[in-house]
């Protein structure tokens, strides 16, 4: 078979949750499936080095994502004459020849109007969405939770979204390492004892939450545990660092900015607890990647974060500010506790491993690419 791949997420100097997910598909496909041949579509800020052997690379210049996506990736699709083509996001291109599989990581923007970019915007990315899902031979999501919103809001039968969690890096595994640990810390500045929370600032991520909760702490736990905020400075970060002056810990709130994809497991390892308040996940990847390491996880109950985190983790209301206080304090004072959850969060996270998802993800595009 040829397999058609988007990999525009792929950036050079950038790694996003679907990036990730890409390299190791790939790395893994290339290897499990040396019979099929790969053909992985990039634009100009594509850097993959992954190019050789069974695995081809075409770049195209992208100017307007759109002419892009369905008049230009379609155009080289079929004069490769690909057997399938996988999209790892909604913009999945209509005019293939070839049986399309897309993923559907979440309709935010649907369920959560309030954070979006205003009825229009929305009416718009709900018919384009439709339309996709409709075209698709496969839709995936990853997890219940996104696959019964995606069937639902997009009005597209049940049986044909099927759920592929995220798989886990191999790389994300305990660090036990005291230098590593240490050398870490002092490279963003931090403390030995702190509270982590790894992810963007937008609003249904809910930090401001989690600070107003911190800031509601007895001082002498403050004083003890840092809450460290971790990712890349977006237009929300501003408003965040100014509700940490508002309360008066500003000093004992430390944003450390992007983290090099390498230190990731060392701050989760290092972590007295990892903290994740968001009011609306897809799949919840950060809280997985901290249970592999070994961090004990204090996560949101809400959307799809209860399936990954399962019974390893404590789950409470993200809007019930006073129970995550006297969570926190709780937790923070039992270490006993805190490495129980570390055992589970261990176990749990064995169920997530992405050789496995990858050889499902696999399965599926063999299913539907010499089926259709």
């Amino acid at each position: 078979m040829k397999i058609g791949v988007d990999i525009r997420e792929l950036e050079r100097g950038k790694m996003t949750g679907i990036g990730r997910f890409l390299r190791n598909f790939i790395a893994y496909a290339r290897t499990a499936r040396p019979q099929h041949q790969f053909v992985l579509y990039g634009n100009q800020a594509t850097a993959t080095g992954l190019a050789g052997g069974n695995v081809e690379e075409r770049i195209c210049k992208e100017g307007w994502t759109q002419w892009w996506d369905q008049v230009l990736l379609p155009q080289m699709v079929n004069a490769d004459g690909v057997d399938v083509f996988l999209s790892p996001y909604i913009k999945g291109p209509l005019r293939v020849r070839c049986p399309l599989v897309v993923t559907i990581h979440d309709l935010m923007d649907l369920v959560l109007p309030e954070y979006s970019s205003g009825a229009v915007a929305r009416w718009l990315f709900r018919q384009m969405a439709a339309r996709v899902g409709r075209r698709a031979n496969v839709v995936l999501a990853d997890s219940q939770y996104s696959a019964d919103d995606i069937s639902r809001l997009l009005d597209l039968p049940r049986d044909k979204v099927e759920v592929l969690p995220i798989g886990l890096e191999e790389r994300y595994k305990p660090v036990f390492d005291g230098e590593v640990l240490a050398r870490v810390q002092r490279k963003y500045k931090m403390e030995s004892s702190y509270l982590f929370y790894l992810g963007n600032f937008k609003p249904h991520k809910n930090v401001q939450g989690l600070i107003e909760a911190y800031a509601t702490l007895p001082e002498a736990v403050r004083a003890e545990f840092q809450l460290v905020l971790g990712g890349r400075e977006d237009r929300w970060c501003g408003e965040r660092k100014a509700l940490a002056a508002t309360l008066g810990v500003a000093a004992r709130v430390h944003f450390i900015g992007q983290v090099e994809e390498e230190d990731m497991p060392a701050l989760f390892s290092g972590a007295a607890l990892f903290v994740f308040p968001s009011l609306y996940e897809g799949f919840g990847l950060p809280p997985l990647e901290a249970m592999a390491c070994g961090a004990p996880v204090l996560c949101s109950d809400r959307t799809s974060l209860p399936e990954v985190v399962g019974d390893a983790g404590a789950l409470f209301d993200p809007d019930a500010k006073e129970a995550w206080s006297q969570a926190l304090v709780a937790l923070l004072a039992n270490p006993s506790e805190r490495k129980k959850m570390s055992d589970l969060g261990l176990q749990r996270a064995q169920l997530f491993r992405a050789d496995t998802l990858c050889e499902r993800q696999m399965k599926i595009l063999e299913r539907v690419g010499l089926t259709t």
